[in-house]
C-alpha cells in the first residue's frame, strides 16, 4: 500500500466525521417523526448518516484486531441506564430517551476507534470549523426570521415585553433558545484566533437577545476561561483599557437596545426601557403574558413557571421511588401521578434527572463523576481547567444543574474526542516512564 492511500483514508473519516459533528447541531433535519405517548421519536438525518461509519468500524476492528470501549466509568453508566430502562418497562413503559443513550453509545465506539486516525491537530480543526459553521448558520437563521427578532428587539426598547419574551425565538437545535445558547458557548472553547472576539460577541449578544440565563453564565465563564488561559486574548495591563473600551461598548449596545433591561428585569430587578428614558410613549400594547396566552394559548403561559415547578416535585418523586424509574420516565410519572402540567420533558437538571431516572445510582454516578473530574484538575494545578476540553466540561457541569438530561449526542461526541486525547497523554507518559 502507498503513503497516499492512508492519508486519503484519513481525510475521507475527518471528513464524515465533520460532517457528522454537524449534523448533530441540527436535530431539525428528520426525514419524519412518530409521536408515541412517551415522547417523539425523531428520524433525524444526523441519525442515518452515522451508518456511514459502521463499514469503517468494521475495517477498524478488523486491521487492529479489537474493538476500543470507553473507560468502565463510561461504559458501567450507559450499560446500567440501558438495561434498567427494560427493567421498569413493564411497569413504567419505555421511554425515547433510551434511545439517545444507545445513539450516544454507538458513537463514541465510532469516535474511539475510527477517530483513532485523526491526529489531535485534525480534531482541533474539525472542532473549530463545526462550532463555526454553526455560528454563522445560527447568524443567518436568525436574519431568516428578523420579523420575530425585530418584534423582539422593539419589545425590549419600548418596555412592553419582558426577558420572558425571549422564549418567543426560533431555535436551530430545537431546544430553544437557552439550548442554542448552551451549545454556542461550549463550543467556544474550540474557537482560537482573532475570530474568537467575534463569536464571543455573537453569542453574548444573542444570550441577552433571549434574555437567557444560561446564556450568559456560559458566556461569562467561556469569557472568564478566555481572559486566564487563552494566549492571544489573556488579561494584561497592557490590553486592560482596551477590554475596558469594549465593555463601555457592549454595555452601551446592552442597554441602549432594551436587552440588558429585559434581562436584569426578569432574574434581578426593574429597570426602565430605553423608550421610556426618552419619553416615547407606548401605542398598541399587551403585557408580555397576555402575549404568551394570546399567541400560543394556555401552553404559552406555562413558560413563566418555569424549572421551579419541577424542581419542587424531585423530593417527593424520589422518596416514592429511590430506586428510579428509567430512563427519560421521570416528567412522564411527574404528569401521570403528581399533577404536573408544564411543557417541559425533562428535569432541566442531570443530577436531578439520573436521580429520579435511575435512582440513587445515577445520582451517585453523576457525584462520582464529577469528583472524579475535578480529581483530574487537582492533579494539574495550578493550571485548573486550563485545556479547552477541562474548560469545556467544567461549564457543562455547571450548566448541567440548569440544562440538559444528560445523554446529549453533541456533549458525547466531544467526550468521545477527550477519551482518545486522554487515552493518548497516557500512553505519552508511559512511554517517559519506560525511557
Amino acid at each position: 500500500m502507498t503513503t497516499e492511500g492512508p492519508d486519503k483514508r484519513t481525510e475521507l473519516t475527518a471528513g464524515l466525521l465533520f460532517l457528522q459533528w454537524m449534523l448533530l447541531y441540527l436535530p431539525d433535519l428528520q426525514f419524519f417523526s412518530i409521536q408515541t405517548d412517551n415522547g417523539e421519536i425523531p428520524a433525524s438525518l444526523c441519525y442515518f448518516f452515522s451508518l456511514v461509519f459502521v463499514p469503517l468500524l468494521a475495517i477498524n476492528i478488523r486491521q487492529r484486531r479489537r474493538l476500543v470501549l470507553p473507560p468502565w466509568w463510561i461504559t458501567g453508566l450507559a450499560a446500567y441506564v440501558i438495561l434498567y430502562a427494560f427493567v421498569r418497562l413493564p411497569r413504567y413503559g419505555l421511554s425515547n430517551s433510551i434511545l439517545h443513550w444507545l445513539f450516544g453509545a454507538y458513537l463514541l465506539l465510532v469516535i474511539l476507534n475510527v477517530g483513532q486516525a485523526l491526529t489531535r491537530e485534525q480534531w482541533r480543526r474539525l472542532l473549530e470549523a463545526g462550532t463555526i459553521c454553526f455560528a454563522v448558520l445560527h447568524f443567518v437563521f436568525l436574519l431568516w426570521n428578523w420579523r420575530t427578532v425585530w418584534r423582539l428587539l422593539s419589545g425590549y426598547f419600548m418596555g412592553t415585553m419582558g426577558g420572558y419574551m425571549g422564549a418567543i425565538l426560533p431555535s436551530l437545535t430545537r431546544g430553544g433558545r437557552n439550548l442554542d445558547c448552551t451549545w454556542l458557548v461550549l463550543g467556544g472553547f474550540f474557537v482560537t484566533g482573532r475570530k474568537k472576539a467575534v463569536y464571543v460577541t455573537y453569542v453574548l449578544l444573542f444570550s441577552f437577545l433571549g434574555s437567557s440565563r444560561v446564556g450568559v453564565i456560559g458566556a461569562a465563564l467561556l469569557i472568564l476561561w478566555t481572559l486566564i488561559y487563552d494566549p492571544l486574548y489573556r488579561l494584561t495591563k497592557h490590553n486592560a483599557k482596551w477590554y475596558a473600551l469594549y465593555a463601555v461598548c457592549m454595555l452601551a449596545v446592552l442597554f441602549g437596545s432594551g436587552g440588558a433591561q429585559a434581562f436584569l428585569g426578569r432574574n434581578l430587578f426593574w429597570l426602565p426601557a430605553p423608550a421610556q428614558v426618552l419619553g416615547i410613549r407606548q401605542t398598541g400594547t399587551s403585557s408580555s403574558v397576555q402575549y404568551l396566552a394570546d399567541t400560543y394559548g394556555s401552553a404559552g403561559a406555562a413558560l413563566l413557571s418555569g424549572r421551579a415547578a419541577i424542581w419542587k416535585m424531585v423530593p417527593q418523586v424520589f422518596a416514592d421511588n429511590p430506586g428510579g424509574y428509567g430512563v427519560g420516565n421521570a416528567m412522564r410519572v411527574m404528569r401521570q401521578s403528581y399533577g404536573f402540567t408544564g411543557y417541559e420533558d425533562v428535569v432541566h437538571n442531570v443530577f436531578l434527572q439520573w436521580l429520579l431516572d435511575e435512582g440513587f445510582i445515577g445520582g451517585a454516578w453523576y457525584i462520582g463523576l464529577g469528583l472524579a473530574f475535578l480529581r483530574r484538575q487537582w492533579q494539574r494545578r495550578p493550571r485548573f481547567f486550563a485545556a479547552p476540553f477541562d474548560g469545556y466540561f467544567a461549564v457543562w457541569f455547571v450548566l448541567s444543574l440548569v440544562e440538559f438530561h444528560g445523554g446529549e449526542a453533541l456533549m458525547i461526541f466531544v467526550l468521545g474526542v477527550y477519551l482518545l486525547q486522554m487515552a493518548s497523554e497516557q500512553a505519552g507518559e508511559k512511554k517517559r516512564y519506560a525511557a
